[in-house]
């Protein structure tokens, strides 16, 4: 047995070439990786959708964010610093723009609730809002906030569901969209729709990112209330500021920061290939690869049908399904770079089989890459203990045998001189495939990727970008038909 930490944590790349290991910390001291370019988004129109009330608390509270907003009282100033505020001499060197005339109300109808299918109540809610979002895009907004009310998140809301220990441990997303990171497929999905999803894939045709952005982000009176219906603790404040600010500037196309890459490294293209099932339960679907820059410039590809294999339970493609997925996702590549990476590295929610190994590696000998690494990530129920009260240290790696690993990707992180979690962290499974780097080295490329989650800037994300935007966006596929998927667009932008 052997452990050991990767260490130092990975630093992360700002404003005037300046590095930091924490996102807030590089973004406040040495700005937006991109806050020199012109062409970047100096000054972002967003439109407002919900009704008065909420519309009114949310503008008033996004202009108070104009200026800092203070950080939470705490022995850990790290884990909770201020928000400096979004403004355009410092920092995101951006403002937020609209025109109260161009607000856009949403009213359901009180009989509505006489709809007896959860399902279709959702459809119709969801059908109110994209038209009124349809709307406020025409008015010219980059980006358009969803404020729903109590009553109506209430409406859409399937019961107070109990979440997992580890779902609840997840603290990520834009303040408003808290997703659990869990790194399952969605295998067992049952057939009730998620309001949230539903109304990113309805809107999907609009091509204008949404930010849904619920009561308690920017009402603490509201907090009572919205935790009895999501059962979720509420961030601090100035955490909401800097996670819901954050993820408007990338949707707005901005680039808050990057990954560090030495000029000497050949051009990598990061992929991560998840599966999803249909609302019918009929049907598997790899679930658009993910293609990501150092950048984290995601590229979405919708995959063909895969299957499940009745030995080992998993869920695969065949020698074709494969030979075609990582064809179109490096021609989406191609498509946005204007050439093929010199290395391709592949984070898969299943194992490798022969057809599929064959599969993606035949295209790469095709185009002339000979740099593969392909990679199986699970999560894993194995932990780790100190001989303290606080959990493994974030970066922890135990060795199982030269192309098999355990890392703690979540854990106790000496930046912050805590652990930022709520609940005991579960570890990832590594299993390397006919890899070209050793164990090691891919595992820190996951800490470097689990800090590309423009959703949260807190470094504590437990799946790296690659698999983690792959099962979002399988989450929002499902609800397409293969008709309507064909025309999706092709950034990750309006999926997150």
């Amino acid at each position: 047995m052997r452990v050991e930490l990767l260490h130092p944590e990975p630093d992360l790349e700002f404003g005037n070439h300046g590095t930091c290991p924490d996102i807030r910390f590089g973004i406040g001291h040495y700005g937006a990786f991109d806050f020199a370019d012109p062409d970047g988004p100096r000054q972002i129109k967003v439109g407002l959708v919900g009704t008065y009330e909420t519309l009114t608390a949310l503008t008033e509270w996004l202009q108070l964010c104009q200026s800092e907003i203070e950080a939470k009282r705490s022995n850990q100033p790290r884990l909770y610093p201020p928000f400096p505020g979004f403004a355009e001499n410092h920092s995101f060197h951006s403002k937020l723009t609209w025109n109260t005339n161009d607000f856009r109300r949403v009213t359901i109808p009180a009989d509505i609730t006489e709809i007896g299918n959860y399902n279709t109540l959702l459809e119709k809610v969801a059908a109110l809002y994209v038209e009124e979002i349809e709307q406020a895009i025409e008015k010219g907004a980059a980006v358009v906030l969803c404020a729903l009310p109590l009553d109506h998140l209430r409406l859409v809301t399937y019961s107070a569901i109990e979440e997992e220990e580890d779902q609840k441990s997840e603290e990520g997303d834009a303040a408003s969209e808290a997703k659990p990171e869990d790194s399952a497929d969605d295998e067992h999905e049952h057939a009730i729709y998620d309001f949230h999803d539903l109304l990113k894939a309805r809107s999907l045709h609009l091509r204008t990112p949404l930010q849904v952005v619920l009561p308690a982000t920017y009402d603490k009176t509201k907090n009572a209330a919205q935790k009895q219906l999501l059962n979720r603790d509420q961030q601090d404040e100035a955490t909401r500021a800097w996670n819901l600010f954050t993820a408007i500037y990338y949707k707005a196309r901005g680039i808050p920061w990057r990954m560090i890459r030495d000029e000497s490294d050949v051009r990598t293209c990061y992929l991560g290939v998840s599966f999803f099932r249909t609302l019918d339960e009929e049907r598997i679907y790899a679930s658009s690869a993910q293609v990501f820059n150092e950048r984290g410039q995601g590229v979405i590809v919708r995959g063909g049908v895969a299957y499940e294999d009745k030995e080992d339970r998993q869920v695969h493609l065949d020698y074709d399904g494969s030979y075609n997925l990582i064809k179109l996702a490096l021609q989406a590549f191609r498509g946005e770079h204007y050439h093929y990476p010199g290395r391709v590295v592949i984070h898969k929610t299943s194992s490798f089989t022969a057809d599929e190994y064959k599969g993606f590696t035949q295209f790469l000998k095709d185009k002339g890459i000979e740099l593969v690494d392909c990679l199986y990530l699970r999560q894993s129920f194995t932990r780790l203990f100190r001989p303290s009260n606080y959990p493994p240290l974030r970066g922890m790696l135990w060795h199982l045998e030269d192309n098999r690993a355990i890392l703690y990707t979540r854990g106790s992180v000496p930046f912050y001189e805590t652990y930022p979690g709520t609940y005991p962290p579960r570890s990832l499974y590594l299993e390397s495939v006919a890899a070209q780097k050793p164990i090691k080295e891919l595992a820190r490329e996951c800490l470097v990727l689990s800090k590309m989650n423009w959703n949260n800037t807190r470094f504590d994300g437990h799946l790296p970008i690659t698999l983690r935007a792959a099962k979002q966006v399988g989450k929002i596929l499902k609800y397409l038909d293969d008709e309507n998927s064909k025309r999706i667009s092709s950034s990750y932008r309006f999926y997150m």
